[in-house]
């Protein structure tokens, strides 16, 4: 799938001389930039950085790349070895965005012992399941296939931007953490993918049949999952193209998402009577961030812009012919006609302390900035939806704020479905596939890039959505040549700091040149960190090392 805005990376460590964890999955990486000097084997000189050790572009990426597929195979089970096509090349891009990573199924495969009957399944899972694999083909054997932009921050590519290369997770501003990309292109090859068409909503591409993913889609208009037999292919794509109306349905994903996911932040009218409630609102990429404190009770007035053209109440045009009455109040405004930050800019510039702007269409969504971004708007903006915001024109004068409501969370419905993206214009690969930009915190599995993602330890939701389809995941600890370590691979809201140590170990034993010195002190000081960053306790972090001298590099 595609992830627009979503940093994507690969690298190849040396082979692992330590014994993996009885439950872990082993994933092998294809490398097609062999035989080439760009991409996976890119010669530019380069410094270590944020714990990788490559001397290289080529090699670092490399070694992102196995550390996450260390990392994954610590996650699951599998008893089939998961092979990866990986490649650089050049992704859709412009100046402003571009497609930083894409992955998918390189075989799709169905009807096999312990399957749901005519559902399709990405073959990695369906090899997990079955306990063989199901496809053998010695011309094409990956599972899973992925490349990367190889032209990012040229000109015409993200300017400016590049790949950090780091393990850390402490990605500077301007480049985007290629670990977390992998982790996430990782992410749709294993499963986090649907097989249906987001413009028509036929199934299985083209077959009929549902998979494993779409299965736990649900349309929560309809009440009713994807494959239902009531569900029409029309159904679908208007519910994929419904902000907010696309949900999973799938229990361990919202029973993780209860413990994940803040509480919502919503446009509470507390008067007129005939318009009062808690409204679902979408945020926008500019101007503070809406909360009690910058967006305190106040009096909503629709602006009046006084041409008539499309509507005099989209804000297209300053000054208001209502400045006035919209000075030091809310400015409601239609959604339509100019960019959602002309609509605030002009909003602020006539006076307003705040914007709630009235989609067009069904749902809420976010709201991007104009090209080149306006970045002086002071004031906060929020969304909602078509018929709320009839209800709230129809009942002016009214009074609102936002607050934080304790009943329902950010990023799910009113049932505690978490969202799945579902833009009004379908978005390629990101549509569908990926959960919505609306979850708070931010998820691995969003279709854009969230720099606050720390998938090195962390990847949220992601576990618990493999079980939904599923995956089975290691029920057990990390292990360092024959030591159980007691830290969990992979623990409840997806924190998985026994992955890390996994993946850390590979890493220390591939570069320590067999030496056990180096091995022992590189193990050593990631752990030592770890306990630094609370992740681990002090009595795991003297268990980690006390394994840690079983290893034989």
């Amino acid at each position: 799938m595609n992830k627009s805005l979503l940093a994507s990376a690969l690298a190849l460590a040396a082979a692992l001389s330590c014994a993996p964890s009885a439950h872990a999955a082993r994933l092998t990486l294809i490398n097609l930039d062999n035989g080439t000097q760009v991409g996976l084997n890119d010669p530019t000189p380069a410094a270590p950085v944020g714990g990788n050790p490559g001397t290289t572009v080529g090699e670092q990426r490399r070694i992102a790349y196995q550390y996450a597929m260390d990392a994954w195979g610590a996650v699951v089970q599998s008893t089939v070895e998961i092979k990866i096509y990986a490649s650089f090349a050049r992704l859709n891009c412009t100046a402003t965005s571009a497609t930083l990573g894409q992955a998918g199924p390189n075989w799709v495969v169905n009807d096999f012992p312990g399957s749901r009957p005519n559902t399709m399944y990405h073959s990695a899972l369906g090899d997990a399941i079955a306990g063989k694999d199901l496809v053998i083909d010695a011309d094409d054997p990956a599972d899973i296939s992925s490349a990367f932009n190889g032209d990012l921050g040229k000109p015409d590519c993200l300017a400016g931007r590049g790949w950090y290369l780091g393990l850390d997770g402490k990605t500077p501003n301007s480049t985007i953490n290629f670990l977390n990309v992998v982790m996430h292109e990782i992410g749709h090859g294993l499963g986090a993918s649907g097989f249906l068409n987001k413009n028509s909503g036929v199934l299985g591409l083209g077959t009929g049949m549902t998979d494993v993913y779409t299965a736990n889609a649900y349309d929560n208009v309809q009440n009713k999952r994807f494959d239902d037999p009531a569900m029409t292919d029309a159904l679908r794509a208007t519910a994929m193209k419904t902000p907010g109306r696309t949900v999973w349905d799938g229990a361990q994903v919202n029973t993780q998402a209860a413990l994940i996911l803040d509480n919502r932040t919503v446009l509470n009218v507390s008067a007129p009577a005939a318009a009062a409630g808690s409204y679902e609102i979408g945020f926008a990429d500019f101007g503070p961030a809406p909360t009690a404190t910058s967006f305190p009770s106040n009096q909503l007035v629709l602006v009046d812009d006084g041409v008539a053209a499309a509507s005099t109440s989209d804000g297209c045009e300053t000054p208001f012919v209502n400045a006035a009455a919209v000075a030091g109040k809310i400015a409601v405004i239609d959604r339509g006609t100019c960019g959602f930050a002309v609509k605030a800019k002009n909003a602020q510039l006539n006076g307003a302390a705040g914007v709630v702007i009235v989609n067009n269409a069904g749902g809420v969504q976010g709201m991007g900035n104009a090209v080149p971004p306006i970045t002086d708007i002071t004031i906060p903006t929020v969304m909602i939806s078509q018929a709320e915001g009839g209800l709230v024109k129809a009942n002016l004068p009214a009074t609102a704020s936002v607050l934080v409501d304790p009943s329902f969370l950010q990023g799910a419905d009113r049932n505690g479905r978490t969202r799945l993206y579902s833009p009004t214009v379908v978005a390629g690969g990101s549509t569908f596939s990926h959960f919505d930009t609306d979850l708070q915190p931010n998820a691995l599995m969003e279709p854009f890039d969230t720099p606050e993602i720390q998938s090195q330890l962390n990847v949220d939701l992601t576990p618990a959505l493999f079980t939904d389809i599923g995956w089975t995941l290691n029920p057990g600890n990390a292990v360092l040549g024959t030591c159980n370590t007691t830290v969990k691979a992979v623990d409840t809201g997806g924190l998985i700091v026994g992955a890390n140590i996994t993946a850390e170990s590979n890493l220390c034993a591939a570069h320590s040149n067999g030496s056990r010195a180096l091995y022992l002190r590189c193990i050593s000081d990631h752990a030592t960190q770890l306990q630094q960053q609370g992740a681990i306790t002090t009595t795991q972090l003297g268990k980690v090392r006390q394994c840690a001298a079983t290893v034989r590099p």
